[in-house]
């Protein structure tokens, strides 16, 4: 079983799990539209255990004041099987000092299957942070 987890802060720990696992994946980025500066980020985290691959969408609130805010976690998987896409959203809770696991959602994965994960945190139409990755299972 491995487990691995992308968020915001963290770039060198993440080029470092790349490195070691061998995989392409691109590291989370903030909004284009520009997040809240603040240190709370959206982290997608997965475990994969043979042919499985789980992945969560965990927001962390280093910061924001107690708000609702809406999240959505998007999953693409494409190889030799076919394609599949999900996305599930909705609206949250969180006040300073929480990691909310939001999401939660498995797919089927061969080596060679791309996947491309999305993971956004908004209030109303600002943007308070996003996470990326897409990658070829090895």
């Amino acid at each position: 079983m491995s487990t691995l987890s992308f968020g915001s802060g963290g770039a060198a720990a993440f080029l470092s799990v790349l490195l070691l696992l061998g995989t392409a994946a691109s590291p989370s980025s903030s909004s284009p539209d520009g997040p809240e500066t603040d240190s709370s980020s959206a982290r997608i985290h997965t475990e994969r255990t043979g042919d499985r691959l789980r992945v969560r969408g965990v927001f962390v609130n280093a910061g924001v004041a107690a708000d609702t805010l809406r999240y959505e976690l998007s999953l693409r998987r494409s190889g030799a099987a076919g394609t599949t896409q999900t996305t599930q959203s909705g609206p949250f809770t969180t006040g300073p000092g929480q990691a909310d696991t939001l999401s939660t959602t498995q797919v089927n994965v061969q080596s060679g299957d791309t996947l491309t994960l999305h993971f956004r945190v908004r209030r109303a139409d600002t943007p308070i942070d996003s996470a990326r990755v897409r990658r070829t299972i090895p």
